[in-house]
């Protein structure tokens, strides 16, 4: 890779670039054959046959409890007739309401996102087949079975969209080869989000950083797998000689005038381009987009938590919290004895962190070290992470040789952390806020982002949804800081779904 010689804008230098490039890495040359939204192509369609699928069988179930109508007398043909036109409205209601196509825009769209606009679908379409039924004369109406097919339709529906997902993504066309460009490192920052996420599909083929060129021993470097390429590159070549479907484009001192034209000629490409604005760390996705005679405006919310949402927050936390210990609460039992049987000491591990305000309480958690763990660290802080050591950032070890056989298990399940709802009860966390951090991590946050403390911490966040462990100190305290600036109830559902997921997938958790 060193022989790569793309110094200058010229279209020569730009070509012989591009092939060097291109041999280097093994990216298929641009194949006119592929459609170049594949994922959109298929995931759309496979989407759709889902649905019908899930709308099907919650009308064929709804049917053997004893009809949608609840008229024994009814003929089956004419229930089937029922479905044979309500599907196809379904259909195009669906893609009215853009049910098939957020997942070409979003590398992270899911269930967790989607609950609330199926859950409206299915209201919208069940109570129209109710009324139309109602209106035709045809039938008697049993309310109860159409409430239970609405209630099956919500169901099936998420969890065959589930399913389509997870199957999806691990096709072959699932797959977009992504080029990110950019200035400074801002680029490489945008790199190193989706290597840590690669169930968003987006294979990051080459980064590129149009800033001035470095000596040419220096010009290409690795992140990873992928090359960092500095200097000036002829990104619309360089799309269509490595097959490029998503372009990203992380703005920081990239000209606006310059950035306007390569966005511009990448969208006649027909290439997905998604902007980066270096001011996202501050707002996140906090943005309403809307128009004024033709002028886009990007307008931020205000940032403010009423005392009626954090009532409301309090309330959910209580019974959420509550009925969440009494099920789990066998478990808990079973885990106590679990960590008594394998080592001696107490079953609760007790540790001092900064919550709300910057008032200090102790956080319970299942004992998952040996005793003598905190005599132990500062023998192994070279194995920290994140580097750091035991004074700078996050202390995270994969494979920690303090931690006990039982506790290893209860940390991939994230079970240690379930003695944290005895916090929530008492009100010094919630069960979705910031991190709560430990003091000698609480003093390594400084500015705008002390506003972390201005809200309840919670046993999940942003934080533990987008990589947990994985994601440096610094970054987390950005993710706490934006779930502050831009809470709401949505957000905290969402991200309740999203732990879920986590947590059954396991990654970060050690």
């Amino acid at each position: 890779m060193e022989a790569f010689t793309a110094t200058s804008g010229t279209a020569p230098a730009a070509n012989a670039a591009i092939l060097e490039l291109h041999e280097a890495l093994g990216v298929r040359p641009a194949d006119t054959s592929r459609r170049r939204d594949e994922r959109g192509y298929f995931l759309r369609r496979l989407l759709a046959v889902g649905d019908v699928v899930s709308l099907s069988l919650a009308f064929s179930l709804v049917e053997l409890i004893g009809g949608v109508t609840g008229s024994e007398g009814t003929p089956i043909q004419t229930d089937l007739l029922l479905l044979a036109v309500g599907v196809p409205i379904w259909l195009l209601l669906s893609y009215a309401y853009g049910l098939y196509h957020v997942d070409s825009k979003r590398a992270d769209y899911g269930v967790a996102e989607e609950i609330g606009p199926i859950v409206q679908m299915a209201t919208l379409w069940s109570w129209a087949v109710l009324l139309g039924i109602s209106m035709s004369g045809l039938r008697p109406v049993a309310v109860d079975d159409i409430a239970l097919f609405w209630l099956l339709t919500i169901l099936l529906l998420t969890c065959v969209r589930a399913g389509v997902r997870a199957w999806s993504r691990r096709r072959v066309w699932y797959l977009q080869n992504a080029l990110v460009v950019g200035t400074g490192s801002s680029a490489d920052g945008v790199v190193r989000k989706l290597l840590r996420h690669p169930e968003y599909g987006i294979n990051v083929i080459a980064c590129v950083n149009l800033s001035p060129p470095l000596p040419a021993p220096q010009r290409v470097r690795y992140l990873q797998h992928v090359p960092l390429i500095q200097g000036e590159v002829d990104v619309r070549e360089l799309v269509e000689a490595l097959d490029v479907d998503r372009v990203l484009v992380a703005d920081s001192h990239l000209p606006v005038e310059r950035r306007s034209a390569l966005v511009r000629e990448l969208a006649d490409q027909g290439v997905h381009v998604d902007l980066v604005p270096g001011w996202s760390d501050v707002i996140g996705g906090r943005l309403d987009v809307s128009e004024l005679e033709g002028m886009a405006l990007l307008t931020v919310p205000q940032a403010r938590m009423t005392r009626s949402s954090r009532n409301i927050k309090r309330v959910i936390d209580v019974v959420l919290g509550g009925l969440t210990l009494l099920l789990l609460a066998p478990l808990m039992v079973a885990a106590a004895i679990a960590i008594k049987l394998d080592t001696n000491g107490p079953v609760f591990f007790l540790q001092r962190r900064v919550g709300r305000d910057g008032k200090h309480f102790d956080v319970f958690k299942f004992r998952t070290m040996h005793m003598d763990a905190d005599d132990l660290k500062e023998d192994i802080a070279a194995l920290n992470y994140h580097g750091g050591g035991n004074n700078s950032g996050m202390f995270k070890i994969r494979e920690d040789p303090r931690i006990t056989r039982v506790g290893r298990i209860l940390r991939r399940a994230s079970f240690d952390e379930i003695p944290q709802l005895l916090n929530v009860m008492t009100g010094d966390m919630s069960l979705v806020g910031p991190r709560p951090l430990i003091e000698n991590e609480d003093r390594q946050v400084e500015g705008r982002f002390r506003q972390r403390v201005s809200i309840t911490p919670g046993l999940t966040g942003l934080w533990q949804v987008h990589g947990r462990s994985e994601i440096p100190f610094e970054e987390m305290v950005k993710l706490d800081y934006l779930y502050v600036t831009s809470w709401s109830l949505a957000l905290d559902l969402k991200i309740l779904m999203k732990t879920f997921a986590a947590v059954f997938k396991g990654s970060g958790a050690y």
